[in-house]
């Protein structure tokens, strides 16, 4: 039995609130390079290299024989920062090498010989024995076969159900997207939402879809009004019509004429919240939870404007019996994040991705959260990263920082250890399998 606080921490079965791990086959056929293991600091070396103008290459070409020395220039002005320090962490315990230049082609070469010939059991050996994962939340499908065990482990990975393409449609070549997905003719709006319910039930049927998502605010802000289907109808036939604002070109999804709606973003919305509403009806019919995604965008020059969770409050208000995951702390609002956690019976917070995007920003906000926020509504990890082996660093940098958190609340004496042991089960595993029905 660990007797701090830390082992325990550092030991504990994760549940990985929100996941793009890459499925098996994928991992298998990634060509071996020490920059797999980036993960998201790919951006803070893209913001590290300053302006670059139009056509100019933020690195050289992966074949270039400058690209190493590049790479690690940027590298080395951007380390300290909470993703670097975990592609540093990563590398260094399950590699065994230090993330520098001169042991690029070493780490090459061990990574290609640490995914070895049965990458399988490499996948599931980091992801369970490495990094303690004992579920999963993969993020995201929209077909059943996206699900299949020869993609991804059944014994550990669940789905959520996403559709943003949808949730945000622009143009008559997103309809025509669906229509091949589907294998369904669409031409009117109640064509269109009969399609997204068969599509969800044809997930759901395969039992392993927990929860669905909404993660349009990389497009949109988070602000769904609830029009009345008169107002999305209208727009929806505006959408499809053919008249002198529309322009005809092939669609990427069936190579057969499609038509560019010009219609606004302000002529679009009530289309969108429509559906959103109807997507959102659909999960409090199934008794799923919604998860959210607030705060930080993934990259770099995203419309930050659109990542406030207070704009969620009307949605909140009109669904009190849905179950919301509010994603990512909100940061940088994860002051009003907890402020919704705290006054909404219907709302958990979720520090998924938070800790490697700002591990010091964070341990502010898990202090601050458990003072405020019943500690049973609170997500501890998710690793929000397509490798395998950055779910690792990912882990240990969240696992320090809760660590860090429960005793320092230990040493002034706000907690004693029974209880902060209590606390972390219940934000790294307990509340997790709960919500998502997995006990």
């Amino acid at each position: 039995m660990p007797e701090s606080i830390r082992d325990l921490v550092m030991e504990h079965p994760l549940f990985d609130a929100h996941e793009h791990v890459s499925s098996v086959p994928d991992y298998a056929k990634q060509e071996p390079h020490f920059s797999a293991l980036l993960g998201y600091a790919n951006a803070d070396l893209v913001t590290a290299r300053g302006p670059v103008g139009v056509g100019e290459r933020v690195l050289p070409a992966m074949d270039d024989p400058g690209y190493t020395s590049a790479f690690f220039e940027l590298w080395r002005r951007s380390r300290v920062t909470g993703y670097c320090r975990a592609t540093e962490r990563a590398c260094r315990d399950l590699l065994g090498l230090e993330f520098r230049e001169e042991n690029a082609d070493a780490i090459t070469k061990a990574y290609a010989k640490f995914v070895g010939d049965d990458p399988r059991a490499s996948y599931c050996m980091v992801l369970q024995e490495k990094a303690g994962v004992a579920w999963g939340i993969k993020d995201s499908i929209h077909t059943p076969e996206a699900t299949s065990d020869e993609l991804y482990p059944e014994e550990f990975i669940r789905f959520n159900y996403r559709d943003d393409g949808l949730l945000c449609i622009l143009s008559r070549d997103d309809v025509g997207e669906r229509e091949a997905w589907w294998q369904r003719s669409i031409h009117s709006l109640d064509n269109l939402i009969d399609g997204l319910m068969q599509s969800i039930s044809d997930c759901l049927a395969t039992g392993k879809v927990t929860s669905f998502k909404i993660g349009v605010a990389y497009r949109r802000g988070l602000d769904f009004k609830d029009p009345t289907r008169h107002e999305a109808e209208r727009a929806f036939n505006r959408l499809m019509g053919v008249n002198v604002d529309t322009t005809v070109q092939a669609s990427s999804a069936t190579g057969l004429p499609s038509r560019q709606s010009r219609l606004s973003a302000e002529e679009l919305r009530p289309l969108q919240d429509y559906i959103t509403q109807r997507y959102i009806r659909r999960a409090a019919d199934e008794g799923l939870p919604i998860q959210v995604h607030t705060g930080y965008l993934a990259g770099n020059t995203g419309v930050l404007n659109n990542i406030n969770p207070m704009q969620l409050v009307p949605t909140l208000m009109r669904y009190p019996r849905v179950r919301f995951d509010l994603f990512h702390a909100g940061w940088p609002y994860q002051h009003e994040m907890g402020t919704i956690g705290k006054n909404f019976p219907n709302a958990w917070i979720n520090l998924c991705w938070a800790w490697t995007m700002n591990p010091a920003t964070m341990e502010h906000t898990l202090d601050a959260w458990l003072d405020g926020v019943p500690h049973c509504k609170i997500f501890g990890f998710g690793s929000d990263t397509h490798s395998p082996l950055m779910v690792y660093g990912y882990a240990v940098q969240a696992r320090e920082g809760i660590a860090r958190v429960l005793q320092r609340k230990i040493d002034r004496g706000d907690i004693d250890l029974t209880l902060a042991k209590d606390i972390a089960h219940c934000i790294l595993l307990e509340n997790g399998v709960h919500f998502h029905g997995l006990a």
